[in-house]
C-alpha cells in the first residue's frame, strides 16, 4: 500500500508539473519531487538500514513511544495514506512504517508529516528546517490546532545518552549512564515552511517577542486568564489566542 501510493505521489506531482504553465515553478515542483524521492530512496538503500539495524542494536530505547501504533502519513500533496504500525526513532530521525508490503523508513523531508496514534491521543508531526544549536531539516510535533497557522508552537524531540563516568583511581561508578528522549520548544510561521523553526525558552520575555506588535494584546489575555510563561500547555494557549486574532 505504501510503495503504490509512494509511486503515485512522485509520479502524479511530476506530471503535474511538466503540464504547469509556469515554466520556473514547473523546475520547482519537479526539484522537489525529485528531493523527496532521493531521501526515500536513500534511507530505504540495503547499507541505510543495514547501518540502521546495527544502530538499533546499541539504542532500543531510542523511541519516542516504544510500541507500533497506527497512524497516517502525510505525502508532500497533503495526501494521506493510513498505516498499520508505525513509530519514531528518534535517535535515528526516522519513522519507521510497516505494513502489509513489508517495512520502510522515512527521513524528515520525504514526508510532509505523519500522524501517530489514534483518536484524542493523536499526535501531529511535520518535516520542518529547525534552527537551535544548528539549522536542519527534521520532524517536530505539532502542538498548535493548525499547522499552518500564522504561528505554530511545536516540539522538537531529541535523543539524549551520556556514558557511565567512573573514578579515574578507584574505577567505581560515580555517575550512572542516563538515555532519555528530551525536548526543546520551537516556534515559528507555519504559513512559511521554509523559514525556520527557533528554539524558545519558556519566559515572559522570549515568549512575548513571538507575538510582535501584538505583544501586550496577549500579555493582557495572559493576565485575566492566570497563564503562566513557563508552562508549556499555557504558552499553547497563548498562541491559539494570537492566531485566532488574526483571522
Amino acid at each position: 500500500m505504501i510503495r503504490s501510493a509512494v509511486i503515485a505521489f512522485f509520479g502524479g506531482a511530476l506530471l503535474l508539473a511538466a503540464q504547469s504553465p509556469a515554466c520556473a515553478q514547473a523546475q520547482t515542483d519537479r526539484d522537489l519531487v525529485d528531493l523527496r524521492m532521493d531521501l526515500y530512496q536513500r534511507a530505504n538503500s540495503p547499507d541505510a538500514l543495514e547501518r540502521m539495524r546495527k544502530d538499533l542494536i546499541n539504542a532500543p530505547e531510542a523511541y519516542l513511544v516504544s510500541v507500533e501504533q497506527p497512524g497516517a502519513l502525510v505525502l508532500g500533496n497533503k495526501r494521506r495514506v493510513r498505516v498499520p504500525a508505525l513509530r519514531y526513532n528518534v535517535a535515528l530521525h526516522l519513522l519507521e512504517v510497516r505494513d502489509s508490503t513489508g517495512s520502510h523508513v522515512w527521513p524528515p523531508g520525504s514526508l510532509d508529516g505523519f500522524y501517530m496514534g489514534q483518536g484524542n491521543d493523536t499526535r501531529h508531526f511535520r518535516s520542518f528546517v529547525v534552527r537551535n544549536s544548528s539549522t536542519k531539516l527534521d520532524f517536530v510535533e505539532v502542538l498548535t490546532r493548525d499547522d499552518d497557522a500564522f504561528l505554530i508552537l511545536a516540539v522538537l524531540h531529541h535523543y539524549v545518552h551520556e556514558d557511565a563516568q567512573l573514578d579515574p583511581i578507584l574505577r567505581t561508578e560515580t555517575r550512572p549512564a542516563r538515555t532519555e528522549i528530551g525536548q526543546v520548544v520551537v516556534a515559528g510561521s507555519g504559513a512559511k515552511p521554509q523559514e525556520p523553526l527557533r528554539a524558545v525558552a519558556l519566559n515572559k520575555r522570549e515568549v512575548s517577542r513571538l507575538f510582535g506588535t501584538r505583544a501586550a494584546q496577549v500579555d493582557a489575555y495572559a493576565a485575566k486568564e492566570h497563564l503562566s510563561y513557563t508552562d508549556l500547555a499555557q504558552v499553547l494557549r497563548m498562541v491559539e489566542y494570537y492566531n485566532q486574532q488574526g483571522k
